[in-house]
C-alpha cells in the first residue's frame, strides 16, 4: 500500500460541540490547528432540489448541530461540516492537493453501520481522497496512552461513555453509555446558583475557583497513586546554565517567582467566598456551590464502571483494564474531577490484597471451612502452596474485584501536550494513530482508492 508523508495527513475530529482539525503532521505533535463550533446552517438550495443544502454562516434559527449525545442525528449536515472542515484545511497549504493526501477520522461507536458506510461513500465519491480510515474516539485514547488494555471514561456535554479495551480492541459488549455529562453539571450548578446566567455558569466551570472536593480523594486515592514530595532543596534549586541556555531568564524567574506566591496563598478550596470573571468582564462572587454539581455524574460514572468490567469475559484482562483508567473529555480537566473519580472507585471496589484470596474458587461446598486464607487455615484446612496460590490468582485475575486501580500516564515525549489538562487527549491519539496506519506499507492498515472501487463502502469494516 502507498505511504503517506506526514504532509499529507489531515486529521479531522467532529464531536457534538467541537471540530478538530490538523492538516500536516509535525515531528512532535501539536495540538489541534483548527477548533470551530460543530455547527452548520440550513440555506436554501440554489439548484431548486428538495436535497439538503447548508452553509457555514446563517441564523441560529436555522443552526444545526449533526451531532447530538455522539450520535449522527442529521448525515447530510455531518457530511457538509466534513467538507467544509476539508476545505478550510487545504487553504493553510493550498501547494497541496486532496488528491494526494489520507484522510483519518475520528468516528464512534454510537455511529450506526450504514451511516458509517454512507461517509466512507461520500469520502471517496464525492471529497475524492485516495486513502481514508476512521478509528473510534475509544480507541484513539489508548493510542494517546500507549496502554493497549484500559478503560475509557469519556465525559460528553450529555452523556458518559464507558469503554473497556483490551489489546487496542473496544469490548463492545461491555460499554456503556450513562445519560449524563456536562451539560447535567451546569444543570446542578444553575439550580444552586439561580441569580448566574447559563454562560456565566460556562464561565465558572472554565474558571480556576470551580473544583471538585472529595473528602477521600486526597488521603484515599492520591496518597496511593501519587509519587513521593521532591525534597525542599530539590524544588528550591535553580540550574543556572539551563536558564541561560534557555534564552528565556526573565520569563523563567518570574514564573518561578509567581509559584511562590501562589503557595503563600490561601488555597481556593479554604476560602468561603471567590470570583471569576465572566466573558463579559464582569466579576461575580460565589461561595461554597462553586464546589457543587458533580456529585451525581461521578456516583454513575463509579457505579457503572464496576459493571462495564464486570462484563469483560477475559478475566485475566480486568486488571490490567482497572490499572489504566483514562479520563477524557471536556470536564475532565476540572481541578479535583478525576481525583473524585479515583477516591470514589477506590471507596466502592478495591479489594486489599491481603483478602484476594477470598476470591479463590473452591470445589467444596461448605459453609466456608476450606475456603483458602492467608498464612494458613483455621478449623484443620490445609494452608495454600504460595507457588500454586500465586499461579491461581494470575489465571483469574483476581476474578470479580480489583486490588488497584490507577489512572493512565502519558508518555512525557510530547512535549506541545505537557502541563495540558489533556481532556482532549483523543486527538493526540488520533494523530499516533494517523502516523501508524498512513505510514506503513502493511495490507489492510487504511482503505485504498483500488479497495474502494472492489468492495465498496463496507470496505470501513475491514480496517
Amino acid at each position: 500500500m502507498v505511504q503517506y508523508r506526514d504532509e499529507n495527513i489531515l486529521v479531522v475530529s467532529i464531536g457534538s460541540k467541537t471540530t478538530q482539525a490538523q492538516f500536516g503532521l509535525a515531528e512532535s505533535l501539536t495540538q489541534a490547528q483548527a477548533k470551530v463550533p460543530s455547527v452548520v446552517y440550513k440555506a436554501p438550495n440554489p439548484h431548486g432540489s428538495n436535497k439538503p443544502y447548508f452553509s457555514s454562516t446563517g441564523d441560529e434559527a436555522d443552526a444545526v448541530w449533526p451531532l447530538k449525545e455522539g450520535k449522527i442525528v442529521d448525515l447530510p449536515a455531518f457530511e457538509y461540516l466534513l467538507q467544509l472542515m476539508t476545505q478550510t484545511m487545504q487553504k493553510t497549504k493550498p501547494e497541496i492537493p486532496l488528491a494526494g493526501c489520507a484522510l483519518f477520522l475520528v468516528s464512534s461507536t454510537l455511529w450506526s453501520r450504514s451511516q458509517l458506510e454512507h461517509v466512507t461513500q461520500y469520502v471517496f465519491e464525492e471529497m475524492n481522497f485516495p486513502a481514508f480510515a476512521a478509528i473510534p474516539e475509544a480507541v484513539c485514547l489508548t493510542y494517546a496512552y500507549n496502554s493497549p488494555d484500559a478503560f475509557i471514561i469519556d465525559v460528553g456535554e450529555d452523556m458518559t461513555t464507558l469503554t473497556p479495551m483490551t489489546d487496542f480492541t473496544i469490548v463492545e459488549p461491555a460499554q456503556i453509555v450513562i445519560p449524563l455529562g456536562a451539560s447535567s453539571v451546569k444543570k446542578n450548578l444553575a439550580a444552586k446558583l439561580p441569580e448566574l446566567t447559563g454562560p456565566q455558569i460556562d464561565a465558572l466551570l472554565k474558571s480556576d475557583i470551580y473544583e471538585v472536593l472529595h473528602k477521600d480523594a486526597k488521603n484515599l486515592w492520591s496518597a496511593m497513586n501519587q509519587p513521593d514530595a521532591p525534597d525542599r532543596d530539590e524544588e528550591t534549586s535553580i540550574d543556572v546554565a539551563a536558564i541561560v541556555a534557555s534564552g528565556k531568564t526573565r520569563e523563567i524567574l518570574a514564573e518561578r517567582e509567581k509559584n511562590k506566591k501562589k503557595e503563600t496563598e490561601i488555597p481556593n478550596s479554604e476560602k468561603n467566598t471567590n470570583t471569576f470573571v465572566d466573558a463579559d468582564g464582569v466579576e461575580h462572587t460565589v461561595g461554597q456551590e462553586r464546589f457543587h454539581g458533580t456529585e451525581e455524574l461521578i456516583e454513575a460514572i463509579a457505579e457503572e464502571t464496576d459493571l462495564s468490567i464486570s462484563f469483560v469475559d477475559e478475566f485475566s484482562k480486568r486488571q490490567p483494564i482497572w490499572n489504566n483508567i483514562i479520563i477524557a473529555g471536556g470536564i475532565s480537566g476540572i481541578h479535583g474531577f478525576k481525583e473524585a473519580i479515583m477516591a470514589s472507585l477506590t471507596n466502592k471496589f478495591l479489594v486489599a490484597r491481603q483478602s484476594t484470596y477470598s476470591e479463590l474458587p473452591s470445589n467444596f461446598n461448605t459453609s466456608g471451612r476450606n475456603t483458602p486464607t492467608v498464612g494458613g487455615g483455621t478449623g484443620g484446612a490445609t494452608p495454600v502452596n504460595p507457588l500454586y496460590s500465586q499461579a491461581l490468582q494470575t489465571q483469574i485475575g483476581h476474578g470479580q474485584a480489583p486490588t488497584s486501580m490507577r489512572l493512565a500516564k502519558m508518555s512525557e515525549y510530547f512535549s506541545e501536550w505537557k502541563g495540558s489538562k489533556l481532556e482532549r487527549a483523543a486527538f493526540l491519539g488520533a494523530q499516533i494513530g494517523a502516523k501508524q496506519i498512513f505510514g506503513t506499507n502493511i495490507e489492510g492498515a487504511y482503505i485504498s482508492r483500488q479497495e474502494y472501487n472492489e468492495v465498496g463502502p463496507v470496505s470501513v469494516w475491514d480496517i
